[in-house]
């Protein structure tokens, strides 16, 4: 099962990436609003972190990754914003009580998991009832950039897996021509 490699970190915020996935757009393409708690699992450097403390100016962000000095990065970059908070995480034990979160936001991460029923059950637990689950992932067809296709997931694959967990498919968020998003409510 491959992971995201850390010497190739200048992936997660160049131009092109800004250009193809603005975060602070892409995250208003999944109607976040201003209160409540957003996890971003597999936060990286902050891409839609910090963004997204941004948009929840009534509530916080809790950005989790299993890279220790990647989250360095992202903690570098917050400035003064004090909503936000990252945290070292495992890949199937996130560290956040109970229903505690109202948006669980991920991108380019479920096709790196190996268990995925694990940590799909692991985001439940976090949710709140009526609690949103953000997906964006890469389209599962070959192209110039990004993981092999047989590497990645698609939404059709994504779906079925989170529909026995009772997740209710609410709608496709249309992210780019690489990516796709999917939006589903608990």
């Amino acid at each position: 099962m491959h992971k995201f490699d850390i010497k190739k970190i200048e992936k997660l915020d160049n131009p092109k990436r800004r250009e193809s996935m603005p975060p602070e757009e892409t995250l208003k393409k999944f109607k976040i609003g201003n209160k409540g708690t957003l996890l971003d699992i597999g936060c990286g450097i902050g891409y839609f972190t910090i963004p997204a403390a941004k948009i929840i100016n009534k509530g916080n962000v809790i950005g989790i990754d299993i890279t220790p000095e990647i989250l360095d990065i992202a903690k570098e970059k917050v400035e003064d914003i004090t909503n936000i908070e990252f945290k070292k995480s495992e890949e199937y034990s996130f560290p956040v009580e109970n229903n505690s979160i109202d948006y669980v936001f991920v991108c380019n991460v479920i096709h790196e998991i190996e268990d995925k029923m694990r940590f799909l059950t692991e985001v439940k637990r976090v949710l709140k009832n009526e609690g949103y689950f953000c997906i964006i992932e890469w389209d599962k067809r070959d192209m110039k950039s990004g993981p092999p296709v047989n590497e990645r997931i698609s939404k059709e694959e994504i779906k079925s897996l989170v529909e026995p967990l009772e997740f209710t498919f609410l709608e496709e968020v249309n992210i780019n021509n690489e990516h796709y998003g999917l939006k589903f409510k608990i």
